[in-house]
């Protein structure tokens, strides 16, 4: 597998259950069910700020790749 293109997420045995009951019902694979969460996230938080999704999208990749602190997750270390 392809270390740049996919990557691997722990999360708490009930919230994998939950998960995968939500990926059952609505005939998606995990990866696809958690883009759709992440997308609507996006669309969310860009409305909030009046902002189109794909604006809102580039401005926090920005501010992720120059290490900008948001309110409670710290940058990635290069």
């Amino acid at each position: 597998m392809d270390i740049n293109k996919w990557k691997s997420v722990a999360v708490r045995k009930p919230t994998w259950t939950l998960l995968q009951v939500l990926c059952f019902k609505e005939y998606r694979n995990p990866a696809s069910f958690i883009e759709l969460l992440v997308d609507k996230e996006i669309e969310r938080r860009a409305k909030e700020k009046g902002m189109k999704a794909a604006e809102y999208q580039t401005k926090i990749e920005k501010e992720y790749e120059n290490g900008e602190k948001g309110n409670k997750t710290k940058p990635r270390r290069k």
